[in-house]
This record gives structure tokens, sequence and C-alpha cells, in this order.
């Protein structure tokens, strides 16, 4: 039976989705989030340029803003990212062990095993490994709960590097950058708010 260039097609976009890497990398929260964030970097600033109501120069201004503040959280945040989750979880995780010898095996089980598949040498001995781990992330109750800490620390480092780290050096970093850009070509509406609020 021939297969068609559509089937073809199909079975590679199938091949995929149903990769254990495939699956993994979209319940990832570091994933998740650099892709949203990558989105927002492209995106935003498109929507902001072709508003066909807004003003050339403002608009040229909110966009290269929206797209130099989005690019400069998705770096900061990479950057960042592995540093504080591996030390979030640490001390997450201390926490549970020092409050329950029973979350402290759960914990013990899951690292372990990472522990083992970052150990293994052998492609596919690791690919196996990889599988397995998956499996059990599925159907061992006592690898939830590893699982669930490290996502929440992955969470926790995400708002941290976001929601604070990300604005406050934005606002140091980025407006000198704006201002050596644009320098006297600000959009209108920004000098005037400026000039009513010096007066």
């Amino acid at each position: 039976m021939q297969i068609t260039p559509a089937q073809k097609a199909l079975i590679n976009v199938r091949n995929v989705i149903t990769n254990p890497k495939a699956a993994e990398f979209a319940r990832n929260t570091v994933c998740a989030i650099a892709v949203e964030t990558t989105l927002k970097a492209a995106g935003r600033p498109a929507f902001i340029y072709y508003d066909k109501n807004a003003n050339k120069q403002a608009k040229k201004y909110a966009a290269t803003k929206e797209f130099l503040y989005q690019s400069f959280c998705l770096g900061l945040y990479l950057s960042l990212i592995n540093k504080f989750k591996n030390k979030t979880y640490k001390f997450i995780s201390q926490k549970f062990a020092q409050k329950s010898p029973e979350d402290k095996r759960k914990i013990e089980l899951y690292d372990s095993f990472q522990n083992k598949i970052k150990a293994e040498k052998d492609k596919n001995a690791k690919k196996l490994l990889e599988k397995q781990f998956s499996k059990l992330l599925h159907t061992n109750k006592d690898y939830h709960f590893g699982k669930g800490v490290k996502e929440f620390s992955s969470i926790v480092s995400t708002v941290f590097i976001l929601a604070i780290c990300a604005p406050i050096a934005s606002q140091i970093i980025l407006h000198p950058v704006m201002d050596m850009i644009f320098k006297d070509k600000k959009p209108q509406k920004t000098q005037e708010s400026s000039q009513k609020l010096n007066q």
C-alpha cells in the first residue's frame, strides 16, 4: 500500500505528539512559560503595530517597547530559572522532608530516579529509563509527590522572576534603551502628559 504525502505528514505529526519528550515538554512549567513569552514577544508588538486607528509614531514606540520588554523577560527568565528552581526545590523538599518521613521517602525516590537518568551515558539505556520514569509518573503515586514539588518550585520561581525581578530590572535597563532608540521621537501624547505633570 502506497502512503500519500498527506498520510506521511499525519504520521509525522502523530509521532511528534506521542513522543514522551513532547509530552514532557507540554507538561513542563518552564517550557510552557518560555513558549508563552516568545509568543507575546512576537504577537503583542504585531497587534499594536497593525492597529489602524493608532497614531503611527505612538504605535511604533509602543510596539518597540513591548517587543523589548517581552524579549528582556524571556532572556532574564531563561538565564535565571534553572538556578532559582533548583534552589527553591531544594528548600521546599527539605521542609517537606523535615515534617514527614513519608514525604522524605517519596522525594528521595523521585530524586534518585532523576539522578539515575542524568548519570546514564548510553543513549538507548537513557531513553528506556526516561520511558520508565514517564510511566511511573502516571502510574505510581509515590512519584507524583516529587513531580508536584518540582513543578511547584518552577511556578514559585517563575512568579518571582517575571512578577518581581523583570519589572524592576526593565525599569533600570529598558528606559535608557528606549531613549537611545527614539531620542526626541517619543509619541506626542507621552510628551504632552509629561508637560502637564510638570505644570
